[in-house]
């Protein structure tokens, strides 16, 4: 038995979803198969804690989304037509250091220098330099995440035409730490600094990621901020899934692809593992990760390629994620209002060396203490019961671990969310177990299970490094096309890569080019 559409795409998570919005835009017939029994990826809001309480289970926060012209324009009418609506705290991040000191970032660049000169005059003046440097080089860099990349070589020329482009150059060579270094003087300023831009999944002193300060950094003092879906990370999702519908797409969920169907050269659809084939006649689209990908599920490919892909790097670390369905939300012994106002709070080490430890143990197997706090229902009292609360509790965790690799999580999960619980109970007074109403938590090997998408616990598929990213993501020549005729990719593996983007509005443009269809006159 099998089912034709015009375009198959494999997966309807965050980028398969956006891909699909922009083709059935176009008028295309359009289905998406998903293996999970709801629509989303990473991008998905449920009950896990506890009936009632909203669990974001992966992403919470959406750095760029509110960039891209499916938000900031509604090009797909998610906001106008389907109820999708943002909330954009002024505080986007407040830094929770050892010694019971903070450190905040806000909307507003002037509240933040203001902030940094607690800790240093000089670095408040160097932070607004930067910024002013850094503008011209995140609107750029943002504005890109939403169009095909041109080839890195080609990138490169056009950067070197210019001392402006070189210095950037230069940037995305060097870590966030050596960039922070030649700019800040003080220890607690480039902690507070670095530990927002690791949301990224890479550690300060990983060379090729100094671009991404432009990103994170900049983007935080860019309208509107980073926002929050109001009932749920997920609303974006399911908003994107009834854009979908209504435009006359297919959504098959518990569908599970089983393997690329190809003939002659060319992809002709999807296998279920249910036996039935999904057909295509103008175009297949896989949003899996391209490791799934490339062997194991399209047969046939050169051997050459397939090496090219098992290179490809992971994130520095992946995530324990846990969320807490509370009677009252949590009281710091710390009295600074900006530690319930931030939408995040972040806990670090006050000193650097100590913090930089941190991510070093990572590399090696070691899990730490330096958990990631956003406390929704504060902000969006439509996230649990009247005058109750949900507590997303996030920490970076290594797959391996030292000793008994990524199979140990079994053994150790528990101990861990208790360790971790222990550890923010000395910093509050109220995160007793009679606050406690429900817990949900998973390991990094307990997310690669629940969505496979997600090789070796990296939600973002592949890590963002200079040579897996913009115009090398997933590999040079290779951003959206494969060496399979009609067979294209989109997803975290593709650029713009990780996070909640609606970054495929790049991959949507460069597939429906191939069909001869542009994207600029199917959103007018």
């Amino acid at each position: 038995m099998s089912k034709k559409y015009d375009v198959v795409i494999a997966g309807a998570g965050h980028g398969g979803l956006t891909v699909g919005c922009y083709l059935a835009k176009a008028g295309l017939d359009v289905c998406l198969t998903e293996r999970m029994d709801q629509v989303g990826g990473g991008v998905i809001s449920t009950e896990y804690a506890a009936p009632g309480f909203v669990t974001d289970v992966c992403s919470t926060i959406h750095v760029i989304a509110p960039q891209s012209p499916a938000i900031k324009y509604d090009e797909l009418g998610l906001q106008a037509k389907y109820g999708l609506k943002y909330l954009y705290p002024e505080v986007q991040m407040c830094i929770h250091f050892y010694d019971n000191t903070t450190f905040s970032i806000f909307k507003s660049l002037d509240a933040t220098c203001q902030e940094i000169a607690k800790y240093s005059a000089q670095d408040a003046e160097s932070y607004r330099k930067f910024y002013q440097w850094a503008q011209g080089g995140v609107n750029m860099i943002v504005q890109g995440f939403f169009a095909p990349p041109p080839p890195y070589g080609t990138f490169a020329t056009m950067m070197d035409s210019s001392e402006e482009g070189r210095e950037l150059l230069r940037t995305m060579q060097m870590s966030v730490l050596d960039v922070i270094n030649e700019w800040f003087t003080n220890e607690k300023v480039k902690i507070a600094l670095t530990r927002w831009i690791s949301e990224i999944m890479v550690a300060p002193q990983t060379q090729g990621t100094g671009i991404m300060l432009f990103v994170m950094l900049g983007l935080a003092h860019m309208e509107p901020g980073s926002g929050m879906p109001v009932g749920g990370s997920g609303k974006l999702s399911e908003a994107m899934e009834a854009m979908i519908k209504d435009h006359g797409g297919t959504i098959l969920t518990n569908s599970p692809v089983k393997e690329f169907i190809v003939s002659g050269g060319e992809c002709k659809g999807v296998l279920l593992e249910s036996g039935e084939e999904i057909l295509a006649s103008k175009m297949v689209v896989s949003n899996l990760n391209i490791k799934q990908l490339f062997p194991g599920m399209v047969k046939g490919v050169d051997e050459g390629f397939v090496k090219r892909v098992k290179r490809l790097k992971h994130a520095d670390f992946a995530c324990f994620q846990q969320s807490y369905a509370l009677n009252e939300a949590p009281v710091y012994k710390n009295k600074d209002v900006n530690l319930t106002k931030a939408f995040i709070t972040e806990f670090a080490p006050s000193s650097l060396e100590e913090y930089l430890r941190y991510f070093d143990n990572l590399k090696y197997g070691i899990p730490g203490h330096n958990p990631l706090i956003a406390v929704q229902s504060i902000h969006d009292p439509s996230r649990a019961p009247a005058g109750k609360h949900t507590m997303y509790f996030y920490e970076y965790a290594p797959y391996n671990l030292k000793d008994g690799g990524a199979a140990k999580w079994d053994e150790i999960c528990d101990s861990y969310a208790d360790d971790l619980l222990a550890f923010y109970r000395k910093y509050t007074t109220n995160m007793t177990s009679e606050n406690i109403i429900g817990h949900w938590f998973e390991s990094p090997l307990d997310l690669e299970r629940r969505n496979n998408a997600f090789v070796h616990g990296d939600f973002g598929q592949l890590g963002s490094f200079q040579e897996q990213f913009m115009g090398n993501r997933p590999l040079p020549r290779y951003n959206y096309k494969t060496p399979v005729n009609k067979l294209m990719m989109c997803g975290a593996s593709c650029h713009p890569g990780s996070g909640v983007s609606c970054g495929g509005r790049a991959p949507a443009r460069a597939i429906l080019d191939e069909m001869g269809i542009s994207l600029d006159d199917v959103v007018k």
